[in-house]
Order: structure tokens, then sequence, then C-alpha cells
């Protein structure tokens, strides 16, 4: 096992590799379940998943071997990993949404080009339900 403090890393080089591999994992994560099947069907967001069993057998198995050789890592420099909350995960997600949807407003589409008259009448009152809603969802957590 490699010694931390024998490689000279300082807890900014264990906090920039931490994270990154972190990264790396939590993406490994999401391509495990399209290998698995998953494949979102929503409104505006839709996943076709085509996917064949060899692909999948061959994406676990590599993703299962990248998996292997972080443990490594994370056992060799003696890293934490890092436990997400799921409730930050939800809000962190809200915040980001919600400055996306203060773009939708009327006023800040015109930096696009002249709107219809219509549109404010129709599209502000609407995305302003969503960003409440938005706020609903992180008032819960």
């Amino acid at each position: 096992m490699a010694n931390i403090r024998a490689l000279g890393l300082t807890e900014n080089h264990r906090r920039g590799i931490t994270t990154t591999l972190r990264l790396l994992d939590q993406a490994l994560c999401g391509v495990c379940q399209w290998a698995e099947g998953r494949e979102v069907r929503s409104v505006f967001y839709q996943e076709s998943n085509r996917l064949t069993a060899t692909q999948r057998e061959n994406i676990l198995a590599t993703v299962s071997s990248m998996q292997e050789k972080l443990l490594h890592i994370r056992e060799d420099l003696q890293l934490e990993p890092h436990v997400q909350s799921v409730a930050d995960s939800i809000r962190g997600q809200c915040l980001i949404l919600w400055t996306s949807l203060v773009e939708l407003e009327s006023g800040r589409l015109a930096r696009y080009g002249k709107i219809p008259a219509e549109l404010p009448d129709y599209l502000d009152p609407k995305n302003k339900v969503l960003v409440e809603h938005l706020k609903g969802i992180m008032e819960t957590l």
C-alpha cells in the first residue's frame, strides 16, 4: 500500500484527486444504469437505449474493472469516499434549474430577437409556476 505522506501529497492534492475520481465514479454509475437498460421517457427528455446485449456486457465489465482500480487507488492513497446526500443533490439540481428558468422570462428572451406580443402573457405565468414548484421541492427538503 502506498503511503500518502511518502508520496508527498498535500491535502490539496488529496482533495483534487478525490474530486476527480468521485466525478468519474459518479458518471460510471450512470453508465451502468444505461447498460442495465435504463431508458427514461418524460415530456421533453427521452432516452433511446438501443445497446445490444454484447455492448451491455462489455460496458458493465469495463466499468467493473474501472471501479476495481478506483478502489485500489482509494485504499492505496487512503482517500475517503464522498457520501452525497440525495436531498443535497436534488437541492443543487433545483438551484441550477431555477437559474435556467429565469432565462425563459420574456424580458430575457428578447435578447434573441423581438418576441411575439402574446408570448409574455402565455409563457411568463407558466414559467412562474414552474419556479414556484422548484421552490416547493426545495422547501420539502
